[in-house]
């Protein structure tokens, strides 16, 4: 199974091209490059809750959500 070690460096730059549709020049960033990363990080917030005994969490997942469920999860109010 392939490792993050096992690839080469990357080198990241940012090339900032600013638009002039708009007074502060942001440009979307296009569905496809970001749709995946909340469930990604939904998931792995899941994750770490399930030791605990958190088998669901209603989205936004805030602090204060997190820290409902974990308590919930406990039989805690």
């Amino acid at each position: 199974m392939p490792r993050a070690e096992d690839l080469g460096m990357i080198k990241v730059e940012s090339n900032p091209c600013p638009t002039k549709l708009n007074p502060i020049g942001a440009k979307g960033a296009g569905e496809a490059g970001t749709v995946g990363a909340l469930p990604a990080i939904v998931n792995a917030v899941m994750d770490a809750l399930a030791p605990l005994g958190v088998t669901h969490l209603d989205m936004p997942a805030t602090s204060q959500r997190i820290w409902h469920a974990m308590h919930a999860a406990r039989g805690e109010q």
